[in-house]
């Protein structure tokens, strides 16, 4: 849960937990918790969505506040006003309109409870909400639904800068922190609170607009309460050893349970991390000890511990794999032991638990066991009987407003620009985007103009930015992560620097390409594969991205490339030259457009494969509407025009095959891994 309603805490975030004994003191704290019929909240995998009332010239509304301090957000998204928010090519464009359609239609009858909740005159409260179609993110739902999780307030807030500089946020009055890094006392980030209210009259909202979300295939939720089915044990998991590999012939061996009797919690400083990609080359990432890829390198001995950090930050990144380690494994028993209306929480993505009184805080606390780390639910995890289930939880999957604060730095989202010709669009885009949602709040797909001449079919019907954004959005129209736009601009690379260039300048660009702009503190990060060196092209992004923008290295953000079901890499001239034949390719072009090649096919004005199919012994040239190339000649007929067209600006088309990772085999320094066990050792960590 994220966007207006703010972050989670881990167990590791809480204040009072600052070393491996407080970490298991949290999770005897939670077993007595939900043992006691106190119970938790199903952690659902939807997306995030906030309602609240607003006055229009035509009475009372829901509309959509995305927590933002744009002005549209700030007066709401009301049904009439959704497109301005979220333009063609927007994921929650459809989901949107339909919700505020339901709740809109039950307004009159929830009045009473609206009021009593204190909506209705006061637009900065609003009904903090997840909403399921089908399958989301990872986990296949059985029907559509909107689950309503409580009742939240914005803060009040100013825009000290952007384009929305000067907009005002009413709310209630934010509370103070004193920052640990320089002893100040500063606002607190959060975008919100949550606000206690009657469960009586939630219960009563929920039963009248459930009526209204079946008419349209909805069912509508409260939060789903989970309870235990069998006793909470974590004898088993403290039990089970790790082991940390300090170099290539030492290794510390304990059981978690004595782990945590030593480990203290690093937090989230940055230090540097060396790390190895598919060639063996060496890289290095400004992690923290709690990252979770940190995490998987050094439980599993893939690295050791001198290899992977410098001396001074050795502790820290064992203590880190520790205490993400016992997260994972002791959330994983905490998880096997609820279930809930919506069946086995370890089907799910985890539990939230809130209570001041025994968890040290008014905000939620979420245990998700193994989908802190990410990737296909492992044995640990697996209950039997139960689905596989893959799903990526990024330290800050949750997404951050754009707050800003004195003394602070500007805190905005992460935005992936993934820019191309993409002609057409082809899985192996798909997977990369689909890669960037697990680490982005948005992905911006940018369609470039055509080139000079342009990419054609061998028939010579040319491939337009039109037919580009149909495509993507049929391939990704319902992830609300994913915006796709056409730039004027050939070249990809200048398409995506003109969107994230300096203040002032991107902004206009961004309202000629009815997008909303990137802001002030955002985070940037260029698209490429780490194949074939793809990233150099952002080789000098630095200079052309704004200086009020934050950057991630595009080596470091670069992700494995998808190939094709034959090994071979994904390539859109191929996809071009099977279009040739589509008789004799059928099955090929599947593996290119998914489940979704007849549509393809049909806005690119051909036949669909089953029509075509069904043509019998028909020569390519027969095929009206399809046609490749002149009859007799066959589908290369002008391919050496084709190379010629295609060799420009083919924008990382080529992707090749994934691969193991291959860690780098460097020489060890002794004298390092000696400096490293002494440290170590006087920290007792191998005793």
């Amino acid at each position: 849960m994220g966007g207006a309603a703010g972050h989670m805490n881990h167990p590791f975030d809480l204040d009072w937990v600052k070393s491996g004994s407080d970490l298991l003191d949290f999770f005897n704290r939670a077993k007595t918790f939900v043992e006691e019929a106190r119970g938790g909240s199903v952690k659902i995998d939807g997306v995030n969505v906030s309602f609240k009332v607003v006055e229009t010239p035509n009475g009372h509304e829901f509309a959509v506040d995305r927590g933002s301090m744009k002005e549209i957000d700030i007066s709401g998204i009301t049904v009439d006003r959704f497109a301005e928010r979220f333009p063609p090519g927007h994921g929650m464009r459809r989901f949107v309109a339909q919700l505020l359609t339901i709740l809109n239609a039950a307004i009159g009858d929830v009045e009473p409870e609206l009021k009593t909740l204190g909506m209705w005159d006061d637009p900065s409260m609003f009904l903090n909400t997840e909403y399921v179609e089908g399958k989301t993110n990872v986990t296949q739902y059985d029907e559509n639904f909107l689950a309503i999780h409580g009742l939240n307030q914005f803060y009040q807030r100013v825009a000290k800068s952007g384009a929305s500089k000067g907009n005002v946020r009413p709310g209630g009055e934010r509370p103070t922190m004193i920052n640990p890094k320089n002893g100040k006392e500063v606002p607190i980030k959060d975008p919100s609170r949550e606000v206690s209210y009657d469960p009586a009259v939630m219960g009563r909202l929920i039963e009248k607009l459930k009526p209204y979300g079946e008419e349209y295939g909805f069912q509508i939720y409260g939060d789903v309460p989970t309870e235990t089915m069998a006793d909470v044990d974590y004898t088993g998991a403290l039990s089970e050893p790790l082991s940390i590999r300090v170099s290539d012939d030492r290794t510390i061996k304990k059981s978690l349970g004595e782990w945590l009797q030593e480990a203290t919690n690093p937090g989230y400083r940055s230090m540097k991390v060396r790390v190895a990609d598919d060639h063996g080359e060496a890289k290095t990432m400004t992690w923290h000890p709690l990252h979770k890829d940190l995490y998987k390198i050094l439980s599993n001995g893939k690295q050791s511990v001198v290899d992977t950090v410098d001396e001074q930050d050795a502790a820290d990144a064992i203590y880190g794999t520790v205490f993400m380690h016992a997260a994972r494994m002791l959330g994983n028993e905490m998880l096997r032991a609820l279930t809930s209306p919506m069946g086995d929480v370890i089907n799910h993505e985890g539990v939230v638990l809130r209570d001041e009184e025994t968890f040290g805080t008014t905000k939620p606390v979420k245990i998700t066991g193994e989908f802190i780390v990410g990737g296909t639910a492992s044995d640990f995890q697996k209950a039997p009987g139960a689905p596989i289930i893959m799903k990526e939880e990024e330290e800050d999957e949750d997404p951050v407003v754009d707050i800003e604060f004195e003394d602070e730095p500007v805190q905005g989202e992460t935005v992936a620009i993934v820019p191309g010709a993409f002609k057409p669009p082809h899985m192996g885009h798909v997977d990369m985007v689909e890669q960037y949602t697990a680490q982005a709040d948005r992905v911006i797909v940018l369609i470039s103009a055509p080139t000079r001449n342009g990419r054609k079919l061998p028939n010579g019907k040319e491939i337009t930015a039109d037919h580009s954004r149909q495509i993507w959005n049929l391939f990704v129209g319902t992830n609300p992560k994913v915006e796709v736009y056409e730039s004027s601009y050939a070249s990809p690379i200048n398409a995506a620097y003109e969107i994230s260039g300096q203040a002032g300048k991107r902004e206009k660009v961004a309202e000629e390409m009815g997008m909303d702009p990137v802001n002030a503190g955002d985070t940037i990060i260029l698209g490429a594969s780490n194949k074939g060196g793809d990233a150099s092209r952002w080789t000098n992004a630095r200079k052309y991205v704004g200086s009020d923008l934050n950057l991630v290295p595009p080596e470091e953000s670069a992700v494995e490339p998808l190939a094709r079901p034959n090994g071979e890499p994904f390539s859109a001239t191929d996809m071009r030259n099977l279009l040739g034949d589509v008789i004799a390719h059928k099955e090929q072009l599947r593996d290119f457009a998914g489940e979704h090649a007849d549509a393809v096919l049909q806005i690119l004005g051909m036949q669909s494969l089953e029509e075509v199919s069904g043509m019998g012994g028909a020569g390519v040239g027969d095929i009206q509407g399809g046609v490749i190339g002149p009859k007799g000649k066959g589908p290369w007929a002008n391919s050496k025009e084709i190379k010629k067209d295609n060799e420009e600006e083919e924008d990382r088309q080529r992707l090749v095959t994934r691969g193991p990772l291959a860690v780098a085999k460097e020489n060890l320094d002794l004298s390092m891994v000696d400096e490293v066990m002494r440290l170590i050792m006087e920290r007792g960590i191998s005793q």
